[in-house]
């Protein structure tokens, strides 16, 4: 995302540090800061905002960042708008729209845009169009969420938001592109014909050199619609992008205000109706019980209540005393509405973190620490441990795809929605079939005496319920075999294994000592069979020594063995295997 200084400064009036110390100490709170740059006489920087911080999408969920960091104001521009007794007949049906507000602008006037909005939204990659269109672009930058501007003489007063329906099936954009809508899209209409998806603009959406009066709208959706819209049209916009991220719907009135103000001082015109504003569900804001020692025992150093309370409360945050608790370090917090990203108290740590500057925590100082409980399930521990010790006995892991064409049961496969590819659409239910696929595979290559396995979920339904477990499918070199882990685990209790678990034959067994892999390459005259010469050389070690053997690699006429010796220690190990290779 593009930041340009002076804009910056819109809410930060008394910002005043080099482009250079701005550009690392943005970094430094979290909003990495790829370069920056002059453009047209401005000082431009190139940022990556993090998926879950969409409230810095726009200059103002920044300023508030940087508001805190820098202990300056933060102003919001004064916007005086007066009112008309008008009601908009505006109509929302679809259960997807989160926030939406609405007036009517008249008898103003469309031009072009003054120098300072066309290099803005050129900066921004975005082209001039006319007054009103720049401008709803600028207030998208500026705040983050996208807004419209229709012509009412076009539309009509009666604008509508609704799932489509089949109302229309085909549906032209602003630029000419022809869209095949679905039934479930969220779309923009009147009475008569849909005027804009919620991703985008429609020919009879727009505002054109004759157009006199408008109705502006600002709105918010559920972002999981946007994203099955987006994904459905094909179509990726500045809007979808901001739209499809946690936005606040309480940074609308902002939004809305500033671009009304914008367009009245730009091109004239008065507000000719009463303000709508749909918000049947406004959001329900945490209370978070919050410790305010945890930012110094989660960073290992010292750092003050005071401070966590200062720069909770800087950044907007309501902290209540907790009536029901003795401590005094424990407040109950609630978050502004902006931070969608903070529900927890290690979210809350992180804030008091960043603005304590990650730079001050020192590099060359023990560091204090609370021990925290171990929470990793139990079955990673055998995953990790079962991989080692099939990878000792010389088996290859592979991992195939868990989408299947064939269900193995039919009557409790699971069938996938939206799936990447039209021919396998099935949850896989075994292990099985792929690693036979896998087999003929190592076949083609002519690959001797293969012996692999994976580690992966299986998914099936039983009693009405999707079921997923771990599972480990082996090939020995003779048969293949199926183990569930998860019923496996608890007998295992694989969360303090004193030892690797070998799983043979749906058991497992205590191995008390260490694996010594040891390879060896050896010359013939002429081409051998790779299992008489396994057969041969296994015959020389004694059976309670030798854990297994393998041939891992020929070429031409030389053979590479790979041997895995046990219940010896590594210097017999080696004496045993140079005496069977003659290699000494």
């Amino acid at each position: 995302m593009k930041i340009i200084y002076s804009h910056l400064k819109t809410f930060l009036p008394n910002l005043n540090v080099t482009p250079q110390k701005l550009r690392d100490d943005i970094t430094m709170i979290g909003h990495f800061t790829n370069f920056y740059e002059e453009i047209e006489g401005e000082i431009v920087f190139d940022l990556d905002i993090k998926i879950n911080r969409g409230d810095c999408l726009g200059y103002y969920g920044l300023a508030r960042d940087l508001s805190v960091l820098y202990n300056i104001p933060l102003i919001i521009p004064e916007t005086n708008l007066n009112s008309s007794n008008n009601n908009l007949p505006i109509t929302v049906t679809s259960p997807d729209v989160t926030r939406v507000m609405c007036v009517k602008i008249s008898n103003l006037k469309i031009s072009p845009s003054p120098d300072w909005l066309v290099k803005f939204t050129k900066i921004h990659g975005v082209n001039s169009v006319n007054n009103i269109v720049d401008l709803t672009n600028y207030i998208m930058f500026m705040y983050g969420i996208p807004n419209h501007a229709f012509d009412a003489t076009i539309c009509g007063d009666h604008i509508i938001w609704e799932t489509n329906n089949n109302k229309t099936k085909e549906f032209t954009t602003l630029d000419g592109t022809v869209l095949k809508l679905s039934s479930q899209n969220l779309v923009i209409s009147n009475p008569s014909e849909v005027l804009s998806t919620d991703l985008v603009g429609g020919k009879k959406s727009g505002t054109y050199d004759n157009t006199t009066d408008i109705i502006i709208e600002v709105a918010i959706y559920n972002r999981v619609r946007i994203r099955l819209d987006s994904k459905e049209l094909k179509t990726i916009t500045e809007a979808s992008t901001r739209l499809e991220k946690d936005l606040d719907p309480e940074t609308i009135p902002l939004a809305f205000n500033e671009l009304a103000s914008q367009i009245i001082k730009l091109s004239g015109g008065h507000i000719n109706s009463k303000t709508y504003d749909y918000y049947p569900n406004p959001i329900s804001v945490p209370t978070i019980k919050y410790d305010f020692n945890s930012a110094s025992q989660i960073s290992g150093i010292n750092i003050s209540a005071d401070f966590a309370k200062k720069t909770l409360t800087n950044l907007g945050c309501v902290i209540a005393r907790n009536n029901n608790n003795s401590d005094e370090a424990i407040s109950l917090v609630t978050p502004p509405p902006i931070r969608k990203d903070i529900t927890i108290p290690e979210d809350l740590s992180e804030e008091i973190i960043r603005f304590y500057g990650y730079n001050n925590i020192p590099t060359n100082q023990p560091v204090t620490y609370k021990k925290t409980n171990n929470i990793t399930p139990k079955i990673l521990y055998l995953i990790e441990k079962t991989k080692d010790e099939l990878v000792s006995q010389g088996y290859d892991e592979v991992i195939t795809w868990p989408l299947i064409e064939t269900p193995v049961d039919p009557k409790t496969v699971i069938r996938t929605e939206n799936s990447i590819n039209a021919e396998v659409i099935y949850l896989r239910q075994s292990l099985i079939p792929s690693l036979k696929n896998q087999l003929d595979q190592y076949s083609r290559y002519k690959l001797p005496n293969p012996k692999f396995f994976e580690i992966g979920k299986i998914y099936y339904q039983e009693n009405g319920k999707y079921i997923e477990k771990y599972a480990l499918g082996t090939y020995d070199g003779q048969e293949f075999k199926e183990t569930i882990l998860d019923d496996l685990v608890e007998t295992l209790h694989a969360t303090s294994l004193p030892y690797i678990p070998k799983v043979i034959n749906n058991s497992a067994i205590e191995l008390t000592s260490q694996i010594i892999t040891l390879d060896a390459n050896v010359n013939f005259t002429s081409p051998q069979d790779p299992l008489k010469l396994i057969e041969k050389y296994s015959a020389k070690i004694n059976k309670n020594i030798l854990w297994s053997m393998e041939i891992t690699d020929i070429f031409e006429n030389k053979y590479t063995f790979r041997v895995n010796y046990y219940n010896c220690d590594d210097k017999t190990a080696k004496k045993i295997h140079l005496s069977t290779f003659n290699l000494t």
